[in-house]
């Protein structure tokens, strides 16, 4: 699974431009964080708990292709991963499809 790292002191997409493809991720900062799935992450609207400095945090991304804003609370620099860690999307099956056969 895909794991994304960025440095920040502002509100960033962790994974950039790119969606993230899994149902949950785990979060890393070296800081406080408030966090925002497909919205910018802001210290009045943040959508969950607090990510506390230093402790893993698993989210529930709420569907796949989503994407993660984070923002450090003291607007220090701070070095942020986000691993994929839930349900991957899998292009290559077809599940709108079932074949049965006589035995």
């Amino acid at each position: 699974m895909a794991s994304y790292s960025v440095v920040t002191t502002t509100a960033a997409n962790v994974a950039g431009a790119n969606n993230i493809n899994s149902t949950r991720v785990r979060v890393v900062a070296n800081n406080t964080c408030y966090y925002a799935i497909d919205a910018a992450a802001t210290a009045t609207a943040n959508v969950g708990p607090l990510i506390p400095a230093w402790r893993p945090t698993d989210i529930n991304m709420g569907g796949i292709g989503k994407k993660i804003s984070i923002l450090p609370c003291n607007g220090g620099s701070t070095v942020i991963t986000v691993t994929e860690i839930g349900t991957v999307y899998q292009s290559a099956l077809n599940q709108n499809s079932t074949t049965f056969y006589n035995t």
